[in-house]
C-alpha cells in the first residue's frame, strides 16, 4: 500500500525558460492530501491551474497548461519528477508563464525536491491499474500500454538524423529514474533549431540547456541562418563530431532517454499512481497526450456518469437535437444507459399530434443511438475523433406512446463489433414498463469524413 506524499518545505527554483527565453521564478511549496498539482501565479495566486490532462493547452514543443485565459509552458520536466518522487500534492507558484529550463532535463529538480525532504501522510494512493490493453497512433508513431504489475517503459525511436539515429530503451521501474533517466537533457537536431527560433519556439535555448545533434551535411548558408538568429556564433571547425561544438552526451543514448522523461510528465497529468507497462515507437508530447487522455476516460471513476454539457463532449449532437439529458450507468463495451426528460416544450410536439402529443417513435430511436455513441469508447481507438453512424434497422418495435412528463430509460448494449461495424441492441421504459425496442448497425467513421 502506498501513500500520498508533499515536500516537506518549501524549495525555490530560477532559470530561463526554454521557449519563451523570458526569466523565470518558481517556488514548490507543501499541501495537504487531495489537493493535487496546482500552478499559482505569484502576482495573483486566485490565477491556478490544476496539473491535469483536461487543461492540457498546447503539445507545440513541449507541454502547455491553461485554465480560465491563463498558461504554463513547458511543464512536462518538473511534472516528470515530481511523479518519479511520488509528490501528489504541491503548490507551485510562478512569476512568469514557463517553468525554468534549468540544464535542460530534471536532475535538478529531482534532487533538491529529494534533499529538501519528502512528508508521507496516512492517506492512501489508490493505484489507476491497467486491465488491458490501451492504444494511440498516428501515421508515424505508436503509444501502447498494457497491464502490469509496476510501471514499466520502453521506448524506441528512430530518427533520420545519423547523430540520433535509432535508439532504445527499457525504464524497468521508477526506481531507476534518478539514475538513468533524470539527467538526460532536452535536445533537438542543428537543421531544425533555425525554424524554430523563427517560429518563437526555443527563444531560450543554448548548448547550457540542451544538446543540439549535427545533421550530416550543413551548408554554409545554414551556418549563416543560424549565426544571424542565435547569441552563440560558430564557425564551421565547431561541427565535428555528433553535436553542436561537441557537447558530451550523459548517455550513449541520451535522446530516447529524455523521450522517457518526457513521457512521464505527460502521462502523470491523470493525476494517479499507474500500474501498466507503456510501449512507444517515436511518440512525442501529442501522443503522449492523446494516451493520457484516452486512460483517464477510460478509468475515469465517472466514466458512465455524464450530465448534459459533458455529453456534449463526446458526442457531436446539440439543441435541439441532442435528445439524452444524462448517462447513468454502463460497462465499458458492454452497455451504457441513458435518460431522457420528454418535455412538452420540445419543438417536435408543435407538430406531432398537435392537443395530443407523442413522442415520435423515430425519435425514440434516435435516443437510443446518441446513447450508443457511448459504447465507442472502448471499441475504437481515440474515440473523441470518431463518430458513429446510424447504417442499418434491422427491426423496431412501439410498444407504448410515451407523452410529456414522461421519464425515458434507455439501454443500448453491444452485440458485436467487427471491422468498424456494430450491432447494437437498445431498450426504452417508462416506469419499467418497456415502451420500445430496436435493433440495428452503426458505422464508426473519422470525424473529419464526409460519408
Amino acid at each position: 500500500m502506498t501513500y500520498q506524499k508533499t515536500l516537506e518545505k518549501s524549495i525555490k527554483f530560477e532559470g530561463v525558460g526554454l521557449h519563451t527565453g523570458n526569466p523565470s521564478k518558481i517556488s514548490i511549496n507543501p499541501a495537504k492530501p487531495n489537493t493535487g498539482i496546482i500552478f499559482r501565479d505569484l502576482k495573483n495566486q486566485k490565477n491556478t491551474i490544476r496539473a491535469h490532462i483536461d487543461n492540457v493547452y498546447s503539445t507545440l514543443r513541449g507541454t502547455t497548461l491553461s485554465s480560465k485565459g491563463s498558461k504554463i509552458h513547458t511543464v512536462e520536466h518538473l511534472l516528470s519528477a515530481l511523479y518519479a518522487l511520488g509528490i501528489d500534492n504541491a503548490y507551485i507558484d510562478i512569476n512568469n508563464a514557463e517553468i525554468p529550463i534549468l540544464d535542460g532535463s530534471a536532475i535538478n529538480y529531482y534532487s533538491l525536491i529529494k534533499s529538501s525532504g519528502i512528508k508521507i501522510f496516512d492517506e492512501k494512493k489508490v493505484p489507476l491499474i491497467i486491465k488491458e490493453k490501451i492504444e494511440v497512433n498516428n501515421k508515424e508513431s505508436s503509444l501502447t500500454i498494457l497491464p502490469y504489475d509496476g510501471f514499466k517503459i520502453t521506448f524506441e525511436i528512430n530518427f533520420k538524423n545519423s547523430s540520433i539515429g535509432k535508439q532504445k530503451f527499457v525504464l524497468e521501474s521508477l526506481d531507476d529514474y534518478e539514475t538513468q533517466i533524470s539527467s538526460s537533457r532536452t535536445f533537438c537536431t542543428f537543421g531544425e533549431i533555425v525554424n524554430l527560433k523563427k517560429n518563437g519556439l526555443a527563444l531560450g535555448g543554448n548548448l547550457d540547456n540542451s544538446i543540439i545533434y549535427l545533421d550530416k551535411e550543413i551548408n554554409d548558408d545554414i551556418i549563416n541562418n543560424f549565426n544571424q538568429i542565435s547569441s552563440e556564433k560558430i564557425e564551421r571547425t565547431s561541427l565535428g563530431g555528433k553535436t553542436l561544438k561537441d557537447k558530451p552526451l550523459i548517455f550513449h543514448n541520451e535522446a530516447v532517454r529524455h523521450k522517457i522523461l518526457d513521457l512521464i510528465g505527460d502521462i502523470s497529468l491523470i493525476g494517479k499512481n499507474i500500474k501498466g507497462h507503456i510501449i512507444s515507437n517515436k511518440s512525442g508530447h501529442s501522443l503522449n497526450i492523446e494516451l493520457a487522455k484516452k486512460i483517464n476516460l477510460l478509468y475515469s471513476d465517472n466514466v458512465f456518469n455524464f450530465n448534459k454539457k459533458e455529453i456534449e463532449k463526446i458526442i457531436p449532437h446539440r439543441d435541439p437535437f441532442l435528445l439524452i439529458d444524462e448517462i447513468v450507468d454502463g460497462k465499458l463495451g458492454e452497455y451504457v444507459c441513458a435518460i431522457k426528460h420528454v418535455n412538452e416544450n420540445e419543438d417536435y410536439f408543435k407538430g406531432h399530434f398537435p392537443g395530443n402529443p407523442i413522442m415520435p417513435g423515430v425519435l425514440i430511436i434516435e435516443c437510443m443511438a446518441q446513447t450508443s455513441c457511448f459504447l465507442s469508447l472502448k471499441t475504437v481507438a481515440s474515440p473523441e475523433d470518431k463518430l458513429m453512424l446510424l447504417s442499418v434497422i434491422k427491426s423496431s418495435k412501439f410498444l407504448k406512446k410515451v407523452i410529456p412528463g414522461d421519464e425515458l430509460f434507455i439501454k443500448v448494449e453491444l452485440i458485436k463489433f467487427r471491422l468498424s461495424n456494430a450491432l447494437i441492441r437498445g431498450t426504452a421504459m417508462v416506469n419499467n414498463e418497456l415502451v420500445a425496442e430496436a435493433e440495428w448497425m452503426a458505422t464508426v467513421v473519422n470525424k473529419n469524413e464526409n460519408t
